[in-house]
């Protein structure tokens, strides 16, 4: 590079010698490099500052958790998209296989057995004490869970180790179906649950439709033997026996109330209502019911009126339409003409009725009842 003959400074000053001169405009080079530095640099480090700051906010604020309430009001941070459940309840196994989330369950409980691919999935415990090394050794991105059979005291478990829990709630037949839209969603299977809802919405207005005005029929809804427990107000099942046609003659605040023989025997129900898949404890059950001195004093004893219908009945999942239909079949047989359509829709939605007709009655292989 040619340096310049002269160098002005202060206006006036000429410097001639060129070793001078070289050395000058070198330290005027310096100097200016560094004011540049000097004025320059903290402006590019405060933007790279924002341009990180910014790329830290951007990744907190994506869509990779989202908050919601789930039915008992709690906030959870449900990760997305949820690849790896686990289930704590038979309802909510039926519900996601329902959904077509199926695949996406790594465990449930020892008593999810519908459909038959959960009984293939790995097994955490019971609904009431599940194994919280089990369920986390899993990896889940969701646990749901139902405020009906499981324990607070799991939920807090799960929620310490950064498990995010999600549980439902629902106290009707309608809460059911918005209940399995609901999770549908928290899934990407939106779309899916609403066309589900929409056909059990149809299948029960078929109900309705053939039960309309004809009078209710009392039953008592055996839900546990020894002590006995039938079904209280409030609950999904008092809805469904009513969707059923059926009217319980046990009226209790308690959801699950425990109930005393001769208060039965009061109210002598037309019917007595079980719900059971075993076909062989139903029968010995059954047997033993009518050996005992104060269960022959029901008239519906005495003349074998027992009603037992699938476990469906007994679970708040998509299946309980499938229960609906079973006991509204069975208490107004006349209303029920059969025809090809409406059989050809038992077949693909409901396992086969077991009726006694009355010689098999089912009893609940499991104690309602929960504190979450």
């Amino acid at each position: 590079m040619t340096l310049p003959n002269h160098l002005p400074l202060r206006g006036t000053l000429f410097i001639k010698d060129t070793a001078r001169r070289i050395y000058l405009a070198l330290t005027r080079a310096f100097l200016v490099r560094w004011l540049f530095v000097l004025a320059i640099a903290p402006l590019v480090l405060s933007g790279a500052a924002r341009a990180q700051s910014m790329s830290r906010e951007n990744l907190a604020s994506s869509p990779s958790r989202i908050e919601v309430k789930d039915e008992t009001g709690r906030i959870v941070q449900i990760p997305q998209p949820v690849r790896r459940i686990v289930s704590l309840a038979p309802s909510v196994t039926e519900t996601l296989f329902a959904l077509g989330a199926g695949d996406r369950i790594v465990g449930d409980t020892n008593f999810c057995d519908y459909p038959p691919e959960a009984k293939q999935k790995t097994h955490i415990g019971g609904p009431v004490s599940p194994s919280i090394e089990a369920i986390a050794a899993l990896h889940p991105d969701l646990v749901v869970a139902t405020r009906e059979i499981n324990r607070l005291e799991s939920v807090h478990a799960l929620e310490q180790l950064g498990i995010a829990v999600y549980a439902t709630d629902p106290q009707t037949v309608e809460q059911v179906f918005t209940s399995t839209e609901r999770l549908g969603d928290l899934l990407g299977a939106g779309g899916a649950g609403r066309m589900l809802t929409a056909d059990l919405r149809r299948r029960l207005s078929e109900i309705d439709r053939r039960l309309a005005d004809l009078p209710a029929k009392s039953v008592l809804m055996i839900v546990w033997l020894d002590p006995l427990m039938s079904v209280g107000r409030n609950t999904f099942l008092d809805d469904a026996l009513r969707r059923a046609g059926a009217h319980s003659v046990i009226d209790s605040p308690q959801s699950w109330p425990t109930i005393d023989l001769e208060q039965v025997v009061r109210r002598q129900p037309d019917y007595l209502i079980i719900s059971n898949d075993n076909a062989r404890q139903v029968q010995r059950e059954l047997t033993e019911l009518q050996e005992r001195p104060g269960w022959r004093q029901l008239e519906a004893v005495r003349k074998r009126r027992f009603v037992v219908v699938s476990e469906a009945m007994s679970h708040p999942s998509p299946r309980l339409v499938d229960g609906i239909e079973q006991l509204a079949r069975a208490l107004y047989p006349d209303a029920f003409a059969v025809h090809a359509a409406f059989l050809g829709a038992l077949a693909r939605n409901c396992r086969e009725t077991v009726m006694a007709s009355f010689s098999q009655p089912f009893f609940s292989l499991r104690q309602p009842g929960g504190c979450l």
